[in-house]
């Protein structure tokens, strides 16, 4: 018998924490921050539950910081084990980790914390870090390791766990196979446990949504307004998806030219981390990166490094498109352009994925008439639109059908990584519609499997 013990990520959406007990061996599987209102949330600088020292192994699922933001403070705190992802995620980690170090700072002079980790931790969990291909076997103390292709983001992970003739698959975040970029998820043979994320377990995304052109059409309302379209984005898949799909428009002239401006350092940090590893994108995008095409340059597109430089944007006359992060408007540069284009009433700010509960993007998204920014009340004027084809997880209705084609050997789902509503909802579904066993377990639960 084994046990999984549920730490972070359950009855949440973010902090995805697990641990995996086998008669031989334990391993964790991610160590995510847990992501807010802000950062100084008090789990995150809490003690682990459980000892480092008797711990040998931590696989991640991908490289978003609520599954790898306390890492470096897994080390700090002396674990010393191996760390195990694909090679992609580790690549996309490193910069990740490094920008998430120095939001961690200054949340913690602000909250007075001592900071979560130093750059020497992160360096050292590097050191520690073995990047996999997906499929690729490696042997575990009484068990086996394998990753599969989530379809989340570059290089995103399925953790299948085998021991003997039983298997144990912690999902991480399920992509919607809407990627251009991306394959789509890979289903599930063969698993008897499944720890499976539900983010948007209780909606369902509107059905024949052509994202392309509404993006299109708000590209020229821009133009039309003269205006600017704002997008709170992650530095992650998130923006490499909109540039992927902003340059095939104009370099079509389907919209009409105009600055595209991608305000983070980080996100142009992974972008070009992204064409490094042609091997995880679709085969026929890693065919054109491989041919030597840059499938993210156009003549409008211009990254944006300089603190000075960004503050200038706004004041630019003409139409143009900003992507900033934070993708919840929590923080970082983003924040500087709400304070110029909330109030513009022909101004359009895009909602393109999941804004957590207390986040300012969550208050927007459920049509607050103003909000604080930087200790300043602001009038929301412009349009506040929504576009949740470019969400990087699967609705209600694809975790679902994901759930049914493994069914067959599935004894018991574990639905995480979800607003309790969101995992409830789904749980139940899972049990009325296809008669496998589900529960939503509490942070703090520990489950006993055949495994």
């Amino acid at each position: 018998m084994s046990k999984i013990y549920f730490y972070g990520g359950a009855g949440m959406v973010t902090g995805s924490n697990f641990l995996l007990e086998t008669p031989e061996t334990k391993l964790l599987i991610d160590c995510g921050l847990l992501q807010g209102a802000h950062t100084c949330d008090a789990s995150n600088w809490s003690a682990f539950a459980y000892n480092l020292h008797t711990i040998k192994t931590l696989v991640v699922t991908h490289a978003h910081i609520d599954h790898i933001g306390r890492i470096p403070r897994l080390v700090k705190e002396g674990f010393r084990g191996t760390i195990y992802s694909t090679a992609a995620t580790k690549a996309l980690a490193e910069p990740l980790l490094h920008d998430a170090l120095e939001l961690l700072e200054a949340d913690a002079r602000r909250c007075k914390e001592e900071p979560l980790y130093s750059k020497d931790h992160v360096a050292q969990a590097l050191r520690q870090w073995k990047g996999l291909t997906y499929h690729e076997v490696v042997e575990l103390q009484g068990c086996t390791l394998e990753l599969l292709n989530s379809g989340h983001i570059l290089g995103a992970s399925m953790v299948k766990i085998t021991r003997g003739t039983k298997s144990i698959v912690f999902t991480g975040d399920l992509g919607p196979g809407t990627s251009p970029l991306l394959s789509p998820c890979e289903d599930v043979a063969g698993a008897q446990f499944l720890v499976m994320e539900s983010v948007y377990g209780d909606r369902v995304r509107q059905k024949g949504e052509d994202r392309l052109g509404e993006l299109e059409d708000l590209i020229e309302g821009a133009a039309q307004k003269n205006g600017t379209l704002l997008i709170p984005a992650f530095s992650t898949e998130r923006t490499q998806d909109l540039l992927f799909e902003i340059r095939d428009l104009m370099m079509r002239k389907k919209v009409p030219s105009m600055p595209v401006y991608v305000d983070s350092p980080l996100a142009e940090a992974i972008t070009h981390a992204f064409v490094r590893e042609p091997d995880f994108f679709a085969p026929e995008i890693a065919a054109r990166i491989k041919a030597g095409e840059n499938i993210f340059a156009f003549p409008e597109l211009r990254f944006v490094e300089d603190v000075e430089e960004s503050k200038k944007i706004n004041g630019h006359t003409g139409p143009k498109v900003i992507l900033a992060g934070s993708g919840m408007s929590n923080g970082g540069r983003v924040q500087g352009h709400e304070l110029s284009v909330l109030p513009d009433p022909n101004s359009t700010l895009l909602i393109v994925g999941y804004q957590a509960p207390g986040s300012i993007g969550r208050r927007l998204a459920e049509g607050a008439s103003y909000v604080d920014i930087r200790g300043e009340r602001v009038p929301v004027r412009a349009q506040v639109a929504a576009l949740y084809g470019y969400s990087a997880h699967m609705d209600s209705e694809a975790l679902l059908e994901f759930v049914n084609k493994a069914a067959r050997d599935i004894r018991h789902v574990f639905v995480v990584e979800g607003e309790p509503a969101a995992a409830g909802f789904l749980t139940q579904r899972v049990r009325d519609y296809l008669g496998v066993n589900a529960t939503a377990p509490e942070a703090g639960d520990i489950a006993e499997i055949d495994l």
